[in-house]
C-alpha cells in the first residue's frame, strides 16, 4: 500500500439509527476499532471523543433529534513502514453543516464552563484531519489518525 493512503473499501461499516443513547455504542466500537489497529488507549479513548463529537453534532443539527435517520460509518485502516492509520468516515443527510470562521479560545471557553461550540474545534485538534464535504443529497465527515509504528 501506498505510503499514508487507505483503501477503498472500509475494514468495518455499519449504519445507525440517529439516536443520542447509541453514543455510548458508538464510542465503544471506534475504541475498539483503534485499538485493534495499534493506537494506544489515551488515543483510541481521544478519537473516540472526536467521533462522539462528531455524531452528536449531526444528530442535533443535521437532524434535529428526529430518530427516524441513520448515519452510516465506515471504518478504513491503513499500514505502512512506519505509520498506522484510521480514518473514519460517516455519512449522513439532513442539514449541511455550516461552520463559523471565528478563532475560537478552547481555554477561556472551558474556563467559563460555555457547552456547545466547541464540537469542531475538539475533533480538529485530536485528529490529524478533519474533513467535510456535501453532494447532492448525502453530507460526509471525514476524520484521520496516524501513529508512529
Amino acid at each position: 500500500m501506498e505510503k499514508n493512503k487507505f483503501p477503498k473499501k472500509p475494514e468495518l461499516k455499519i449504519s445507525i439509527p440517529a439516536k443520542t443513547d447509541l453514543l455510548k455504542m458508538v464510542v465503544d466500537l471506534t475504541k475498539h476499532m483503534a485499538t485493534i489497529n495499534e493506537f494506544g488507549k489515551k488515543d483510541a479513548q481521544k478519537i473516540a471523543l472526536a467521533v462522539d463529537e462528531a455524531i452528536t453534532n449531526i444528530i442535533k443539527h443535521s437532524y434535529n433529534y428526529d430518530e427516524n435517520h441513520d448515519i452510516k460509518m465506515e471504518f478504513y485502516t491503513s499500514k505502512n513502514e512506519n505509520k498506522k492509520g484510521l480514518k473514519i468516515r460517516l455519512i449522513f443527510a439532513g442539514e449541511p453543516p455550516v461552520f463559523k470562521n471565528t478563532a475560537i479560545n478552547l481555554n477561556k471557553l472551558i474556563k467559563n464552563k460555555k457547552k456547545g461550540g466547541i464540537g469542531v474545534e475538539i475533533m480538529k485538534r485530536i485528529m490529524d484531519t478533519v474533513e467535510y464535504s456535501s453532494v447532492k443529497d448525502k453530507n460526509y465527515c471525514e476524520m484521520t489518525k496516524w501513529t508512529d509504528l
